[in-house]
């Protein structure tokens, strides 16, 4: 029997961006993505949807610190035209060393700084660009996600994301961070994110207009859950 998906606030998003437990909670994520394999699991299928693309416009929906993308275009960008990137989050934390990073790799990259609703209401101003998220989309639910689903596909070419799988199997790895060392916010946050993940093909029944895209949504890695839209 899958288990019922249930949705309920996770602490780091009450953290102000630089208080201690959230500096240490962004660093333990860092880890569990490493462990997890996420920059494989997003950045093969990235690297099949940007390959063979013109100049391509990226966006990341609740970046972070930009790390997670960063990482992708290291393994990735030989291979990729040009890019521009967009980082957007609600409270983005992007140092100046990562900025430096992605403009050394040969990408324009801004950070935005808004509210992922207020951001899809506004007029896309040059085409369509290839959208992703990690670790993002399992924050919402019913008409809030819907909507959400939505808007990334009135504005993109192609959308990808990876979220917790909503398994007894995630649910129990993620009851086990703390002999990692991961702090109490992490460890609350990883059980809350599975019970709020998604299984099946939860996303690709959301997704308007099917017939105008290519989907693939299933399992990925041992406790992840990734979707792919692409336009055809």
């Amino acid at each position: 029997m899958s288990l019922p998906r249930q949705l309920q606030p996770e602490l780091l998003d009450t953290l102000a961006p630089h208080d201690p437990r959230a500096v240490r909670s962004r660093r333990d994520l860092r880890r569990i993505n490493r462990f997890m394999a996420t920059a494989s699991l997003l950045g093969a299928p990235l690297d099949g949807i940007l390959r063979d693309s013109a100049v391509v416009r990226l966006v990341e929906l609740g970046s972070g610190d930009g790390e997670m993308l960063l990482q992708i275009a290291r393994r990735h960008a030989r291979r990729w035209p040009k890019v521009s990137v967009e980082l957007l989050d609600a409270q983005p934390v992007v140092s100046a060393q990562t900025l430096s990073s992605y403009r050394a790799l040969g990408f324009n990259v801004q950070v935005t700084r808004a509210d992922v609703f207020d951001w899809l209401a506004r007029p896309a101003y040059d085409g369509h660009p290839v959208i992703i998220a990690n670790l993002f989309m399992h924050h919402f639910e019913g008409e809030r996600l819907s909507v959400l689903l939505g808007g990334i596909a009135a504005r993109a070419s192609a959308f990808l994301c990876c979220e917790p799988r909503r398994s007894r199997l995630a649910l129990t790895g993620s009851r086990l961070l703390g002999l990692i060392g991961c702090n109490a916010v992490t460890r609350h946050d990883a059980v809350a994110s599975v019970r709020a993940g998604f299984s099946a093909r939860e996303l690709s029944t959301l997704w308007p207009q099917p017939a105008a895209w290519s989907l693939r949504e299933g399992p990925a890695g041992f406790f992840s859950h990734r979707f792919q839209a692409v336009r055809v």
